[in-house]
């Protein structure tokens, strides 16, 4: 049994010494050809998927596991009088969070193509408003152009007399496709600061977490029909302050996890172009909706892709970790199953509406067969308002083989104010997850979310954060959520949100918050119950192109969490416990781009 750990550990260390050797040559020679630097940018919930630049025209976006580029940021980018003709060409790419300014979608930028046009960036950008690395220098095979590829666009005004005729016409003319794409750097270095999860002050577990990383990525098409994809990362997790052992409130003892260095694929994956009517792709892909309101996570699988007109729909059956993903040492397998069907209809301008099914099959039984099946739209009719819409229900089986029968709803919309001065914003959203008010019957009435969510977004900035609130971060099960947010532009490169959550349970419950960032317990009191879970303060800061170093950016999220009635606090002897109110919580997540 040695011999075989041993062999399993040197054969690890060879995939990781080829993968970093691999990364070295690619960085040192350029691949074939020549460009100008750009880095990936993932903060903004899109993982650096290796693609194409923009979608063609019709903004076609992927309806799950990632979206390309969208109507109008494809109608931001004109072209130069010349194009090169259609040949291969190889890119370092990247993305900047401007472009979560200009989301169409009402959410996240997801990022697998599903069409390979480009267009030159605009010449006739307003004064202040190009962003740095927006594109990158392309070279074609027999020469090299130096014509930068509009990847990336800051927000602005379309100049008069550029038409969308001769946009798309122009955008014909360009390569169809990229044979070589490759993205490297550090996306996601991030200090994390969390205090008081127990929402007692007198118990020591505060923690700060910092956590370097590295990545590299690479897409290679040999042809028109076969796409190949590898991403990898290597990250150290260090605790500066993290007790050992923490006693949680319901008695049980929470010990720290070792920090380990983590060299991990997050992305390999075979795709297979026009099977007859479908697209084919068989490893690990970053599976992530619109919103991160079903998925935001690598899945092992094979998915299968048809689009038809205005329809584009995917079926997958995944596995989350099924492979070993880590090289370093041996991580736990997944156990659950999960087969998922989603469709898009994008026949109307601006908006896109869907629906989906998702099984997920626990195959030890601990987290029961639940089914989630859904319907959303979303959509940004004027380049003022976006808005997104949420109908959601639950059904299967949940983990005590009771019944589930749980809805939910997710309501909002923000409005820019483009015009004045500062560009300010204002956004307002109602959640809903049903509870079960009767624990009597065979049947759970409480809306669970697919476990793979994130519940991550952007209002009126380019930070993504936790929309449900950065400290609580719950997810919506039982709950009322009532959100408002303000946000602004106080300089060209400085974005700045504030979000107020107010909390209440749908059916009143004790004990622990379905799935929170809390291990506090709600309503020990039996004789002051109540549905009042608190509310919570959010400032969102993000900054791009510091000291005026392109793809230099730091993100700074803060979440200070106020306790409501349903969290009171016991002191004195625990047979006759006297009560108290609960302290604040606070987290803080500073996040490093470069």
């Amino acid at each position: 049994m040695r011999r075989k750990i041993g062999r399993f550990t040197r054969t690890k260390a060879k995939l990781s010494l080829i993968w970093l050797t691999v990364l070295a040559v690619t960085v040192g020679m350029g691949l074939p050809v020549a460009f100008a630097e750009v880095t990936n940018n993932r903060t903004d919930g899109v993982p650096a998927s290796v693609l194409p630049v923009l979608a063609d025209l019709r903004g076609e976006d992927l309806c799950c596991g990632g979206v390309a580029s969208t109507a109008e940021q494809a109608e931001e980018a004109t072209t130069q009088e010349s194009s090169p003709g259609k040949t291969g060409v190889s890119e370092k790419i990247g993305r900047n969070d401007f472009d979560g300014a200009m989301d169409s979608n009402g959410g996240n930028l997801p990022t697998e193509p599903i069409a390979e046009h480009l267009s030159p960036v605009e010449s006739e950008l307003p004064v202040g408003h190009t962003a740095a690395k927006t594109g990158a220098e392309r070279s074609i095979k027999g020469g090299l152009t130096k014509e930068r590829l509009a990847m990336f666009v800051v927000p602005h005004q379309t100049p008069k007399g550029i038409t969308t005729r001769r946009r798309e016409i122009e955008a014909m003319q360009l390569p169809q496709s990229l044979t070589y794409q490759y993205a490297y750097g550090s996306d996601t270095t991030e200090i994390t600061y969390l205090k008081n999860r127990d929402l007692n002050s007198r118990v020591q577990d505060d923690s700060v977490i910092l956590g370097p990383n590295l990545f590299g990525i690479i897409t290679y098409r040999p042809n028109a029909w076969l796409e190949t994809t590898l991403e990898m990362r290597v990250e150290q997790l260090i605790a500066a302050q993290e007790e050992t052992q923490v006693i949680l409130p319901d008695g049980t003892v929470q010990v720290a996890e070792k920090k380990r260095l983590s060299l991990l694929v997050d992305q390999a994956h075979v795709t297979f172009k026009e099977v007859g009517p479908f697209n084919v792709t068989v490893g690990r892909r970053n599976f992530e909706d619109g919103r991160l309101w079903l998925y935001d996570a690598p899945l092992d699988g094979l998915i299968v892709k048809l689009k038809q007109g205005d329809v584009h729909t995917e079926a997958s059956v995944t596995r989350e970790n099924y492979f070993d993903g880590e090289l370093l040492y041996s991580a736990p397998r997944g156990k659950i199953n999960n087969y998922m069907l989603y469709t898009e209809y994008r026949g109307i301008e601006d908006s896109t509406l869907a629906a989906y099914a998702i099984k997920r099959d626990d195959t030890t039984g601990q987290e029961g067969e639940p089914l989630h099946l859904g319907m959303r739209a979303y959509g940004r009719p004027t380049d003022n308002f976006n808005y997104w819409t949420e109908l959601g229900f639950s059904r299967g089986r949940d983990e005590l083989k009771q019944k589930l029968k749980g809805y939910a709803f997710d309501v909002g919309g923000t409005y820019r104010f483009l015009d004045l001065p500062l560009q300010p914003s204002a956004t307002l959203r109602y959640a809903f997850g049903s509870g079960d008010s009767s624990q009597d019957d065979n049947t759970n009435h409480e809306f669970r979310q697919t476990g793979l969510q994130s519940n991550e977004g952007k209002f009126g900035g380019v930070t993504q954060f936790k929309t449900y609130g950065e400290m609580l971060d719950p997810e919506l099960t039982n709950l009322k959520i009532l959100t408002a947010g303000v946000g602004c532009r106080p300089a060209e490169n400085t974005f700045v949100d504030l979000v107020y959550n107010h909390y209440q349970l749908a059916e009143m419950a004790s004990g622990e918050l379905f799935s929170s960032g809390l291990t506090a317990l709600m309503n020990l009191d039996d004789e002051h119950l109540s549905k009042d879970v608190g509310s919570e303060i959010d400032l969102i800061l993000g900054f791009r192109n510091l000291f005026g170093l392109r793809g230099v950016g730091f993100d700074l999220r803060m979440g200070w969490f106020f306790p409501g009635k349903a969290y009171r606090l016991t002191d004195g002897d625990p047979a006759d416990p006297t009560f108290r109110k609960a302290d604040q919580a606070v987290s803080v997540l500073a996040v490093f781009i470069f």
